[in-house]
Formats: C-alpha cells, structure tokens, sequence
C-alpha cells in the first residue's frame, strides 16, 4: 500500500474521533517524535506515535524501528487487507518492553507459513481506554 504510515495515521485519528477525543495532527517541524497530540483536557495533553504495517507482505517478522523517540503512546496499525486494520494501543513504556533488548519490535510472525499477528501485541488490540483514562 502506498502511503500506508499516512493512511495509518488518518485512521487513529478517526478512531479517536469516535470516541469523543480531541485529537490533531503533530506539526512535523516542531514536533517530529510523534504524530497525533490529543487533548483529553485542560490539563492532560497527550502525544501519540503511529507505526503501520501490513500483515500480508514479503517480510516474515515486520518490525518497528524508531520506537524510542519522546511520546506517551504508541498505536501500531496493522492492515489486512482491503480496508481491514487492527490497531494496537500501548503506552512507550508497554511498547519498550515489548522490544526488550531487540533493535526493533517485531509485530508479526509467520507460522506454518501464515502470517499473523505475535503473541505479545494481541493483549493490546483496541485498547482505546488506555488513551481515553490517561
């Protein structure tokens, strides 16, 4: 999919709309460590990071890089196809452990030469509260 990280951040942002949180795009310029700021009140804003993939691609293990940088929450999106995402909602800290001490982290697997997937993410799946209650 061309554009997918785009298309990714655009459909965070629609799934966060729907749940009634303001929610608008960083700035790149001045805010280059994440990609949505959602403003849950007058006190507590909150910066958003996207990664997407696609869970039917040549890769066997598609991995994130670049996790690291300053956000409070990571969604990862990963496409099916035609239209289809699951969307993985963690704060930095739950995605860094994740990772552990590998470069990247790693979100989909193969097994029995059939993408899906890991294990690890799937306790995250629509996990929207975890934004929401910040």
């Amino acid at each position: 999919m061309k554009s997918i990280g785009k298309y990714g951040e655009y459909r965070v942002l629609a799934c966060l709309l729907e749940r009634d949180i303001e929610v608008y795009q960083a700035m790149n310029i001045t805010q280059p460590d994440f990609d949505l700021t959602a403003i849950l009140s007058k006190e507590k804003v909150v910066r958003i990071q996207v990664k997407s993939t696609e869970l039917n691609n040549k890769a066997t293990n598609n991995a994130i890089d670049r996790i690291d940088k300053d956000y409070d929450f990571l969604v990862v999106v990963i496409f099916e196809g035609e239209g289809v995402a699951k969307f993985f909602v963690m704060t930095k800290d739950e995605a860094m452990q994740i990772k552990g001490n590998n470069k990247q982290l790693g979100v989909t697997q193969q097994r029995n030469k059939k993408p899906q997937v890991k294990e690890a993410l799937l306790e995250y799946e629509n996990k929207w509260d975890k934004i929401k209650n910040a």
